[in-house]
């Protein structure tokens, strides 16, 4: 996944987490293949991890998923170094200044600004809004750090602001849901945006058809038990011919093992 070998350590549990509610590895909770966690909380439960969206032309990113939210998700992150930046700013907050823990992280994972973090989370906190304000953020800003009178987002994740893209050819139910994303007039959402639709008959009919992108899709909105949704991605990995993805498959499978979503 082009990915540094830090982030792989952070999500085994090489690399400690300073926050001491965040669990690596991640435990399964439910959550879907476009989803490579990196952290679990419990406490919610939540998830932070990478956001990859296969056969669709999207960047990929980083989320923080609610999974007693239906699995919502909302992009904190477009770079790595976001996404260490994103976790020592709630590390600052949670324990007011910068720890010896937190510095232990910074060093580990390269992140050389927790100073400037610092002095911004005493304006702001863990704000996400206010992060734009941070060097580490002015460039591939986050949808979730986009400051209203910015630049034009120049992400992929679905964007309430800008519909113009065309977000429901390229999204699935779960980036959509913690916003307002009507359809815009004349324009009939994609099947798997219907929670009444029956997935698994929507998802055989493109893979049939081989529409590999509108499969994925599906298998990433709601409505699928997980059983249905191992035998589903199975499917999708026999007709891919693609070792990285085979790979993703391996390792969703390795965790999935019971449940909704």
């Amino acid at each position: 996944m082009s990915l540094p070998a830090m982030l792989a350590a952070c999500a085994d549990g090489s690399i400690p987490v300073p926050i001491c509610t965040l669990e690596a590895p991640a435990y399964w909770y439910v959550y879907p293949p476009a989803l490579s966690p990196v952290w679990s909380d419990g406490s919610g439960p939540t998830y932070i991890g990478y956001w990859k969206h296969w056969f669709v032309e999207r960047e990929p990113c980083f989320v923080e998923m609610f999974v007693d939210g239906g699995c919502m998700a909302r992009e904190i992150a477009r770079t790595p170094a976001q996404l260490f930046a994103v976790i020592a700013m709630r590390t600052i907050s949670l324990d007011d200044g910068v720890t010896p823990a937190l510095e232990q992280f910074a060093s580990a994972v390269g992140l050389d600004c927790l100073a400037e973090l610092e002095a911004l989370s005493l304006e702001a906190g863990d704000d996400l809004a206010a992060f734009a304000a941070a060097e580490v953020f002015k460039t591939s800003t986050p949808l979730e750090s986009m400051p209203s009178s910015a630049l034009p987002y120049t992400g992929d994740f679905p964007d309430a602001s800008n519909p113009a893209p065309g977000w429901w050819q390229r999204s699935c139910s779960f980036e959509t849901a913690l916003q307002e994303m009507p359809a815009p007039p004349g324009v009939e959402l994609p099947g798997w945006f219907d929670r009444q639709q029956n997935k698994q008959a929507l998802f055989e009919g493109f893979l049939a058809s081989g529409r590999l992108d509108c499969a994925w899709l599906t298998l990433n909105s709601t409505g699928w038990s997980i059983a249905d949704a191992r035998r589903a991605i199975v499917q999708l990995q026999a007709q891919a011919h693609d070792e990285a993805f085979d790979l993703w498959v391996a390792a969703w499978l390795a965790a999935a093992s019971d449940g909704f979503y």
